[in-house]
């Protein structure tokens, strides 16, 4: 009998490490999988801003410092400003970290809330804009990267 009850004993504990190695595997295989919807989320919002011509003619103005940026049609500006928004969102859900979308996106942000050209029209201090205005502040108070890399 002490030999069948070793070989369930085993049995068991075999069981057991095997469950905890699936497991293991199970949640290292979710992680990866976040990562990368993660990554897509990020590229995908990346492309948008640098391919869409009506972003890159107003990041041009701004750049320029062009006043005539106000002559823009106002849903222009409007959807471009709320990209921004969108990118709030996303690293206040986690999906972005912070410190990405301080290297990807901060800067703009941050030179759009400067240019007040391009809020003509548009209440910059209305509460329709406060995700926008919060995404700044935060921006402003990370520091620029020190030479590490900045993971997604």
């Amino acid at each position: 009998m002490q030999r069948i009850d070793l070989l369930k004993d085993l049995s068991i504990i075999v069981a057991g490490v095997i469950a905890f190695i699936t497991l293991w595997q199970g949640l290292f295989q979710y992680a990866r999988q976040n990562h990368a919807a993660r990554a897509n989320q990020f590229i995908q919002m990346r492309r948008r801003f640098l391919e869409d011509a009506i972003f890159r003619r107003l990041l041009t103005m701004i750049f320029e410092g062009d006043p005539s940026i106000a002559n823009e049609p106002i849903q222009d500006r409007r959807n471009f400003i709320a990209f921004f928004e969108e990118v709030a969102l996303l690293v206040n859900s986690g999906l972005i970290k912070p410190e990405v979308a301080h290297y990807m996106f901060g800067f703009y942000a941050i030179q759009i809330d400067e240019n007040e050209p391009v809020w003509d029209g548009l209440n910059k201090g209305g509460e329709f804009w406060r995700v926008f205005r919060d995404f700044v502040a935060e921006m402003r108070k990370i520091p620029a990267p020190d030479g590490k890399p900045v993971r997604i």
